[in-house]
């Protein structure tokens, strides 16, 4: 697959997001909608084949279960196909950064910053476990942190429903599925999983966040299961010293060897968690690498660019808004505007490309960006006699904005 190439006659794929062993994440555009979107793919023949029905039956499997889930902490769900001889999903399209990398380039996170993450998804898992699926493999590779703070939980593919007997079905090849150190000790012996698993990977996530470690460590996987089914529980104080009473009990509680000694629902652990946030959401600064399997969007490094190279961009731009494709014209228009260098970004070229760039947001109907586009573009104008026309044509393009979003404007 390359740039360019068309999926279900509708989907432009735009540029590659992360690849695993059995496929491929895509950023793209659905031409219908003029939308943003994320396409992964099952390259089934990439699947050995003993193990290729059970790939396929969780690949579509995921996409069934995400769709279930009308959760804003759950990527949305827009299409499921098949191209040649692959399966696809086409989802929401979410920038921003795993959770491990923000760990990872932190060290460990706030009180407040941990215990936010953590409530965000019980949110999720409680919206989860009342339709009767156990997500069975949290982990902070399948945590994604918008730039906002909020939080999205990716991987469905695992996921069960609450019985024996459908769990029998998804466990056909005799594998215990989940992530060593996120296993409940229920799941690595092969026991029932029931909404409590989660809840305990979410400890070991939340343990993680405060300390910059997983709570248990070992050699290999297998090592690592023992651990989890016969260590004792690391007490979070013992790593970090200011970490509130209750929320070291509450953590002590999620670790529980016994599902039964863990609190009752991820809604009950919401609460506790909400008086530690104190306003303590993420934020996320441009985006982050991603595991391959994680369905995520990325921001791209791109090297600067001149000017006239950008003109050359222009003639794409053009086109794409004749077919009324305005989100994915902006988007292509912007990013290249983003790789001038500082000392090119005040010629007459790039205003009129920047003008450009207002119009579209408009027509897009993103009519904030726009307003605070046409705004910065009128101030950074010089008002001279030949340039007082555009400066009042961007005062009106911005009042029009304003308009739109329903606030006043001057007489």
């Amino acid at each position: 697959m390359q740039a360019r190439d068309r999926v279900g006659d509708r989907y432009e794929l735009t540029y590659p997001i992360g690849r695993g062993g059995m496929g491929q994440v895509w950023a793209g555009y659905d031409e219908r909608l003029d939308r943003p979107v994320a396409v992964k793919f099952l390259r089934t023949q990439e699947v050995p084949e003993t193990e290729r029905e059970v790939a396929v039956k969780r690949f579509r499997r995921e996409a069934r279960v995400t769709a279930r889930l009308d959760h804003p902490g759950v990527p949305a769900i827009h299409d499921l196909g098949t191209h040649g001889d692959d399966l696809y999903i086409v989802m929401q399209l979410v920038r921003g950064s795993q959770l491990a990398d923000l760990v990872a380039e932190q060290e460990r996170l706030s009180v407040a910053e941990s215990a936010s993450v953590a409530a965000q998804v019980c949110s999720v898992l409680a919206a989860a476990h009342a339709a009767s699926l156990v997500h069975r493999d949290l982990k902070p590779q399948n945590l994604m942190v918008t730039p906002s703070g909020a939080v999205k939980v990716l991987d469905f593919g695992v996921a069960a429903l609450i019985g024996r007997a459908e769990q029998s079905r998804l466990t056909a090849t005799g594998h215990t599925l989940g992530t060593p150190a996120y296993i409940a000790p229920e799941q690595a012996s092969g026991a029932t999983v029931g909404p409590a698993a989660d809840l305990y990977a979410l400890g070991c996530i939340l343990f993680e966040m405060l300390t910059g470690r997983p709570p248990f460590e070992a050699a290999n996987s297998l090592q690592m299961l023992q651990r989890h089914m016969r260590s004792p529980i690391p007490i979070v104080v013992e790593y970090r010293s200011d970490v509130p009473e209750d929320l070291a009990h509450l953590l002590f509680c999620l670790l529980a060897k016994d599902p039964a000694d863990r609190p009752a629902s991820a809604a009950e652990v919401e609460q506790i968690l909400t008086p530690f946030i104190a306003g303590g959401g993420v934020a996320v600064v441009g985006g982050g690498q991603i595991d391959p399997a994680a369905l995520t969007a990325v921001d791209i490094v791109r090297p600067q660019r001149s000017v006239e190279s950008i003109v050359e961009v222009r003639a794409q731009v053009e086109e794409l808004a004749e077919q009324e494709r305005f989100v994915q014209a902006a988007e292509m228009l912007e990013a290249a505007l983003s790789s001038v260098s500082a000392a090119e970004a005040a010629g007459d070229e790039l205003v009129a490309l920047r003008l450009d760039l207002a119009n579209l947001l408009m027509l897009a109907g993103d009519f904030r960006r726009a307003q605070h586009l046409f705004e910065q573009l009128a101030r950074d104008i010089d008002s001279s006699v030949d340039q007082q026309d555009l400066v009042d044509e961007c005062h009106r393009s911005a009042v029009i904005c304003k308009t739109e979003l329903g606030e006043p404007t001057e007489e």
